[in-house]
């Protein structure tokens, strides 16, 4: 394993998703981070991140051995020139932007610091960009799409799509092998659809692309979906869904709306609840900034940030620009609280620890899967950091 991919200087601007899981695991179209620069590099990548969060991956031995390596900043948007740029570098040297922000190191070093300072003058490069934050995300988004499925057409051939489709720009959409579509809309017109393996899309359902449905997820019958939607692995969906990411694992299965939303992973939003993604005035719309521990604008139009292991009860009413720590069981009357903090049960703190692990292990069992030691080690250390404040 040549390259290590880095997260750890800008985990603070995408909380809450940065709390549980590594950038490298964000997922946003049909791909995670990790995979886009996979597929670039033609090769597997470890992932070098918070020291709580390194259990999580497998590959983490690169950090006891003192063999070169290639560590690249994974918020960095990757092009083939930068992976040419990369793949030149000398040991000790270093790639930034014009900007001044760093892109990649070639080194035997393993603390971070080290790494960024590198012992070598740095290589500029100019056409770069990089992924800002977690509202940067959703205007990333229809973009991302594009690119996903332009990829996997260069690799394998869709699904022929069934008759009883009503479909418009059909060589815009991408079935994948063992979906089933049947008596759905779906307009590619302005931009594409990819139905994942094994996934169901049920009749009457509409889908406006750009749109993108993982692997086993599920769109329940007449849904409404307008891009540019990522409806993640696992996940299942119904009501009416616009511009908003399920990033794997999640339920928003019934009739309500969500909107210029995020939803990270294992979460659940309960019958009838809907947020609001514009203000009654039209002005600007205020998010609580966990990492700054302040409020700031986002813009005019936003709906929440969810953050992984969180539920919504029933006809929960979501305010506009709403932020939702982790591991959060959210019930209460009423426009809810725009700020739900780690572990927050109904409105207030108190959602313990043995409680929230059990609660989740009974969903990740409804989707066949149980919660890992590495798992509760994550959870711990955030539940203790949660109540040290």
């Amino acid at each position: 394993m040549q390259y290590i991919l880095v997260d750890i200087a800008d985990r603070g601007n995408f909380y809450p998703f940065s709390l549980t899981q590594s950038l490298a695991s964000i997922r946003v179209g049909v791909f995670t981070l990790q995979e886009r620069w996979e597929q670039l590099l033609n090769n597997t990548t470890g992932v070098y991140t918070a020291s709580y969060l390194q259990v999580l991956f497998e590959h983490s031995d690169f950090l006891k051995h003192n063999e070169s390596l290639y560590f690249i900043n994974i918020t960095c948007l990757p092009t083939e020139e930068i992976i040419s740029k990369i793949n030149q570098l000398q040991e000790g040297e270093k790639l930034m932007s014009e900007t001044g922000k760093w892109i990649a190191t070639k080194t035997t070093e393993r603390s971070f610091q080290k790494i960024l300072l590198a012992s070598l003058p740095p290589i500029t490069l100019k056409e770069v960009s990089f992924v800002q934050d977690q509202i940067h995300l959703l205007s990333l988004h229809a973009r991302w799409i594009e690119r996903d499925i332009a990829w996997i057409k260069n690799i394998r051939s869709t699904q022929t799509i069934d008759p009883s489709n009503r479909v418009v720009h059909a060589e815009n959409i991408f079935i994948e092998a063992g979906a089933t579509v049947l008596c759905a809309n779906l307009n590619a017109s302005e931009g594409p659809i990819y139905i994942g393996k094994e996934s169901i899309v049920m009749e009457g359902t509409s889908i406006r692309g750009p749109f993108v449905l993982g692997q086993k997820g599920v769109v329940k019958m007449n849904t409404s979906i307008y891009g540019a939607t990522t409806i993640g692995p696992y996940c299942l969906a119904g009501g009416e869904i616009k511009n908003s990411v399920l990033m794997g694992y999640s339920n928003k299965g019934h009739e309500g709306y969500l909107g210029d939303s995020i939803v990270g992973h294992w979460c659940n939003i309960g019958a009838g609840t809907c947020n609001s993604n514009i203000k009654n005035t039209a002005g600007k719309v205020q998010m609580w900034n966990e990492f700054k521990q302040e409020w700031g604008e986002v813009g005019q139009k936003m709906g929440m940030l969810m953050g992984d292991y969180s539920r919504f009860a029933i006809q929960s009413s979501i305010n506009t620009g709403s932020y939702i720590g982790v591991s959060a069981n959210i019930f209460g009357n009423g426009l809810l609280p725009k700020n739900l903090p780690n572990f927050t049960w109904g409105t207030l703190p108190g959602y313990q620890y043995e409680k929230a692990v059990s609660d989740l292990n009974n969903w990740k069992k409804l989707k066949g899967f149980t919660v890992t030691e590495a798992e509760k080690l994550v959870l711990k250390h955030l539940y203790k950091e949660t109540h040290q404040h």
